[in-house]
């Protein structure tokens, strides 16, 4: 990689490190306000044991931390990228180690036994190895992507979780503390992306396979396996939206990429791998490969992506003479045919990008 982009990196890791800002004792204090899973329920689609539940897979999945942080350091070790090592060191992982405390003090305050917490964690721990499970990729950019949708996704579910509680309470406000760390995690992990593929094109692919091959830590921790199997089907009864979070995570793939053709390459294969519905009765291999083969094919494809998930795509400029005329009318045609037949729960199916985040090994 070009020593100019190196350096650009090297400073904008430097630029994050003094934001660290870890959850202090005055915050985990004031979290006990006696309430109860019952309480949760009156303003929640939950049942009282999926309230704790939920709380339960917060708490396991911020306990392994240091893990996810090894994989991290590996492939920054493998790759050379110690401007990866350094942020990883200097601002993730300490960051990242003052989120467990507030789910932990959650559960306790909802009466879970002190014990019971400790030795999940503990369980946790020593029955996972998460390196061993990461397929997303140990170069620095998949990893960066990874890093990317995985916070966007932990950000949106700590969103839900915080309006359990009253806003005026301690315990909200704790938690928008921590989800405010993640949505910080997500924008950091997007800019390293940009800046990398930026550096280098051809590197797309890295990306691409990152996100096909994505899954939640919490996928591999036997602990809580099956309450992360359960997460997709609960985001509704939090008062969530799972096409809303697909717009979240499109919106940062997005700004990684900057250019709609990429984004509709990166979904157009992701779909392909997936089998999932893009089109109406059109298997997603036949269409992607159709695509493949269309100028312009994949801007489009991220073009009705971006327009209909409420994301403006950038329009494109007016025809200059007849020919560019006639190919702006063949794409207008084209462009509201494939809106109509366009099937965005497809991506939210099995073996896709979000209901991935519910796979178990």
């Amino acid at each position: 990689m070009d020593p100019t982009y190196k350096s650009k990196m090297t400073t904008y890791v430097n630029e994050q490190i003094p934001k660290l800002k870890t959850v202090n004792n005055d915050d985990l204090e004031s979290m006990f306000e006696n309430f109860s899973p019952d309480q949760i329920v009156e303003t929640s689609g939950l049942t009282a044991e999926e309230v704790v539940d939920s709380f339960r897979l917060s708490l396991i999945t911020e306990s392994l931390t240091e893990q996810y942080s090894e994989t991290y350091k590996l492939g920054a070790k493998m790759f050379g990228a110690e401007w990866l090592n350094d942020y990883v060191v200097g601002f993730w992982e300490p960051d990242e180690n003052g989120h467990a405390d507030p789910f932990k003090n959650i559960l306790l305050d909802f009466g879970v036994d002190q014990k019971v917490i400790t030795d999940e964690i503990n369980e946790a721990k020593h029955t996972t190895d998460y390196k061993i499970h990461h397929e997303a990729g140990f170069s620095p950019i998949a990893l960066t992507t990874y890093g990317m949708i995985q916070e966007c996704i932990t950000d949106y579910w700590y969103e839900l979780q915080r309006d359990f509680f009253p806003k005026s309470s301690n315990t909200n406000k704790v938690i928008s503390k921590v989800k405010g760390r993640e949505a910080l995690h997500t924008v950091q992990f997007r800019d390293l992306t940009a800046f990398q593929l930026e550096a280098d094109p051809s590197l797309l692919p890295e990306i691409i396979h990152s996100t096909i091959n994505f899954s939640m830590p919490s996928n591999h921790i036997p602990v809580v396996q099956d309450i992360e199997a359960k997460t997709q089907e609960w985001l509704p009864k939090m008062d969530g939206d799972v096409t809303e979070l697909l717009r979240r995570i499109i919106f940062h793939i997005n700004g990684s990429l900057n250019d709609k053709t990429r984004l509709g390459q990166l979904l157009t294969e992701y779909a392909s791998a997936s089998e999932s519905r893009f089109l109406s009765l059109v298997p997603n291999h036949v269409l992607s490969g159709a695509i493949s083969h269309v100028k312009g094919g994949y801007g489009l494809v991220g073009e009705i992506i971006l327009e209909q998930l409420g994301l403006t795509a950038s329009e494109p400029d007016m025809p200059k003479d007849f020919n560019e005329s006639i190919q702006f009318k063949i794409k207008s045609i084209l462009k509201r045919w494939a809106i109509k037949r366009m099937d965005l729960e497809g991506l939210l199916h099995s073996n896709n990008l979000i209901a991935s985040t519910q796979q178990n090994d």
